[in-house]
């Protein structure tokens, strides 16, 4: 399955628009600026408006750590950015990331050395090859918080 991510600049509350291979919206999110505490929290939300995942940002010194909740399931995502790259870590699940994470261009690969996400940064929106349709909401919401980390492109050395 294939989607597309790209980020929504209207002037709205949305923060992200996900896509299948027609065009067709699939899902939105939306960030909950009610929230009190922590950092801030992304419902996403399907066609009929119903939230199908919600994302929160903990507030870990150093690190970028998302908690993703679908259904009753929790999965937190950590992410370290350093000089030498971003290093992620996945917990509630077997997964680890295959390639850049700071350049937008990853595989999600499980436990069995099967892959799960296909990531790819393209020009302006964010290419999504899903392999497990099960896994669909934690692929989205990984692509989503991926997306969040500000990083740069091009690793550059500047002298001192």
């Amino acid at each position: 399955m294939r989607l597309f991510l790209k980020r929504d600049v209207s002037l709205g509350e949305s923060a992200f628009v996900v896509c299948d291979e027609q065009g067709r919206e699939k899902y939105r999110a939306t960030v909950d600026k009610t929230k009190v505490g922590g950092k801030y929290r992304i419902l996403v939300s399907g066609n009929d408006g119903q939230t199908v995942c919600k994302i929160r940002e903990l507030p870990i010194v150093g690190t970028k750590t998302f908690v993703f909740k679908v259904n009753k399931k929790h999965v937190t995502f950590v992410a370290v950015p350093t000089a030498n790259g971003v290093y992620s870590y996945f917990y509630g699940n077997n997964w680890h990331i295959s390639g850049e994470l700071a350049s937008k261009n990853f595989v999600i690969i499980d436990v069995d050395k099967s892959e799960i996400l296909r990531h790819s940064k393209r020009s302006g929106y964010c290419e999504l090859e899903i392999f497990r349709e099960s896994e669909e909401m934690y692929c989205v919401a990984v692509s989503i918080c991926a997306n969040l980390i500000n990083t740069v492109e091009k690793l550059a050395v500047q002298a001192v």
